[in-house]
């Protein structure tokens, strides 16, 4: 985990390329939208303007054309933070494996997690001998 945080992962670092390319295509869609919102206030103001209304046709067309790009940016970041997250979830597997103590191969059951004969295991106790016992 430490190793993440100064070296990014490949999937991280798709995650940031994929989050800016979504920022800039949001950007380009608002600027897009606000100019078409100003060309909608110059038809109402002149209706009469040709000019006006062809403008207004290709505005539209370029908006519907940014927000395609827009939605595609974010389903392919939607799509980068799941392969992320799959990497995390693949790390913290891989970190739970390595703490895992290794059973002996030679016993199995409860005796397999003894790392010799005369082991005792968490919650197992020797009875206590009385005294002259031996």
């Amino acid at each position: 985990m430490v190793g993440c945080a100064t070296h990014p992962s490949p999937q991280q670092t798709m995650v940031d390329d994929r989050y800016m390319v979504y920022k800039e295509m949001e950007k380009a869609y608002r600027a897009a939208e606000e100019e078409y919102l100003n060309l909608l206030f110059n038809i109402e103001r002149m209706p009469e303007e040709e000019e006006l209304w062809i403008m207004k046709r290709d505005k539209m067309l370029e908006l519907m054309q940014l927000k395609e790009l827009m939605l595609n940016a974010r389903a392919e970041l939607d799509q980068a933070m799941q392969e992320w997250e799959r990497h995390m979830l693949d790390l913290q597997a891989e970190q739970k494996k390595a703490q895992v103590k290794p059973y002996n191969p030679n016993f199995t059951g409860k005796d397999g997690q003894r790392t010799s004969p005369g082991q005792l295991l968490p919650g197992e106790v020797k009875p206590k001998q009385k005294y002259g016992e031996l």
